[in-house]
């Protein structure tokens, strides 16, 4: 009955409601790749503006800039929203609302969330782990190490120490294991993601596929033809998807491992050198302007 609905003839100003909902797919999932492919293709300006943001204070981090760029995406939607409600649009100005709420929604319960959880991990030094997979942490704890390390008094202390040991011994081999794995290892391991983007591209075209059913059945030569369309969109958008995400993990886990092995090994060296008397304090590791890889 559900199905028969759906696939049934709409008014004739109004388009099959579930080739409605494949358009709005096909547009949301159009608008993900974008994005992270502009992410990506601006990822050398990006990446030195997180290097910057990011070595703050977790809890810092997540009001300061999780917040508030989430707070805008659902002041967008939101307008979106209104502007849909005032506006005589129909139901489907109605169903891509609602395809597009779940985004910015599920960004500010997480960085709720997120805060909350991750408030102790500033409030504790040395840390018990640093997550591989989180640059806010990483680049935090080795601020913070630099900062220590720069004071000949607690260059020494078994606290900085043990951060040391985390971020050269543990985090850095990690970092360059994510590097240097290939696509397939890659998807291995973000089964979740990936699940997401086929399960997503597959529901698409299962209801494009159901929305031109009865053309098909005509044999009406468009409804084939914007079928065909329709598949390359949709696979293109998901492997492009997909293949920009793996390179761009790829490239950030690359930033991630020269920054801990140059700060954190320039730490260790002149802790070194200070014990065995080479240098009389340990300076603080000079800053040199680098330019970031290009991504290969």
């Amino acid at each position: 009955m559900i199905l028969s609905a759906l696939v049934a003839s709409p008014p004739a100003d109004e388009p099959p409601v579930l080739f409605t909902i494949a358009a709005w797919s096909v547009l949301l999932m159009a608008a993900v790749f974008v994005s992270n492919l502009l992410a990506y293709l601006f990822r050398q300006r990006l990446e030195q503006a997180n290097a910057l943001v990011q070595g703050m204070r977790e809890h810092e981090y997540v009001r300061s800039v999780q917040q508030p760029v989430a707070a805008v995406l659902i002041a967008a939607v939101g307008g979106y929203g209104i502007n849909t409600a005032t506006q005589e649009v129909g139901w489907p100005g109605y169903l891509g609302w609602l395809l597009g709420m779940p985004i910015p929604a599920g960004m500010v319960t997480w960085a709720a969330i997120r805060s909350v959880r991750q408030r102790r991990f500033d409030e504790q030094w040395p840390p018990d782990q640093v997550p591989v997979d989180d640059p806010v942490k990483i680049r935090s704890t080795l601020r913070r190490v630099v900062h220590q390390g720069a004071d000949a008094e607690q260059a020494d202390s078994p606290a900085l120490e043990r951060a040391l040991a985390l971020l050269l011994d543990q985090v850095l081999p990690a970092l360059r294991e994510r590097r240097d794995r290939g696509p397939r290892r890659w998807l291995g391991a973000h089964r979740v993601t990936a699940v997401l983007v086929f399960g997503w591209a597959v529901a698409t075209l299962a209801a494009t596929v159901t929305a031109v059913a009865p053309s098909l059945w005509d044999r009406r030569r468009s409804a084939w033809i914007m079928l065909a369309v329709a598949v390359l969109v949709i696979v293109c958008l998901a492997g492009g998807l997909l293949t920009v995400l793996y390179r761009y993990s790829r490239y950030r886990h690359t930033i991630l491992a020269d920054e801990v092995q140059r700060s954190a090994g320039a730490v260790r060296r002149r802790i070194v050198e200070h014990r065995l008397g080479i240098s009389g304090t340990v300076d603080a590791p000079r800053r040199r302007r680098r330019s970031i890889p290009q991504d290969g």
